[in-house]
């Protein structure tokens, strides 16, 4: 979700993201591979640097270190460990800053990491196949391939972004739904089912299919 780039002279000198959890963060990878010729640069970041130490240590002692001639940055962090503390910090040794250009293709950028900070609660992906006139299945039910392939391939590259994909019952007992990323993704996501009968199959695609995913069944 956060991505930085150093540049100088035009030419970029330094880039890294946050690959991992608990890992180096963006600004710490680009500064790695800028090495000495990050003195001078303007660094691009796309959320507020951190000032505090947690998995790591604080970014803003590393920019400041590293004497860039200019910090440009998306948008400002809404954790309350930094929420605006990394840009103080950065004011305050002198350094030049710059907040907010493409802010909104930012906030976009870090949406779940924002609502999980801010509420607490998961960023939620609805998906559904509609036509036209508003039917999701005809009246006996079919509803097969309402969707496309091009349709299907963007949503199996989400479930390979994802923590978890889940289901009800009835999309259980109807489709019988593997809910796997194919091909797989970077994530192997945990496969939901809001089941209060307790009636999931075991015959089922997701039953028999334990051993490649992780399968959840939530019942009364």
């Amino acid at each position: 979700m956060v991505g930085c780039v150093i540049v100088r002279g035009g030419e970029i000198v330094g880039e890294g993201w946050h690959s991992r959890y608990g890992g180096p963060h963006a600004e710490i990878e680009a500064l790695r591979v800028a090495g000495d010729k990050a003195a001078g640069a303007t660094l691009y970041v796309t959320l507020e640097p951190c000032n505090h130490a947690g998995k790591t240590p604080p970014c803003t002692r590393a920019l400041i270190e590293a004497r860039l001639s200019r910090v440009v940055v998306g948008c400002q962090d809404p954790s309350p460990q930094v929420a605006g503390r990394g840009l103080a910090a950065l004011r305050a040794a002198g350094l030049p800053l710059e907040v907010g250009p493409l802010a909104e293709q930012a906030r976009q950028l870090i949406a779940p990491f924002a609502k999980l900070v801010t509420k607490r609660r998961p960023w939620i992906i609805a998906k559904w196949a509609m036509t036209l006139d508003g039917k999701l299945a005809t009246h006996t039910g079919s509803s097969q391939w309402v969707s496309n392939s091009q349709s299907r391939a963007v949503a199996h590259r989400l479930r390979g972004r994802v923590d978890a994909v889940l289901v009800g019952r009835g999309t259980l007992e109807q489709d019988d739904p593997l809910l796997t990323a194919r091909p797989s993704g970077a994530r192997t996501a945990i496969r939901i089912v809001l089941d209060s009968h307790a009636s999931l199959a075991p015959q089922s695609q997701l039953a028999r299919s334990v051993s490649r995913a992780p399968v959840l069944v939530a019942v009364c």
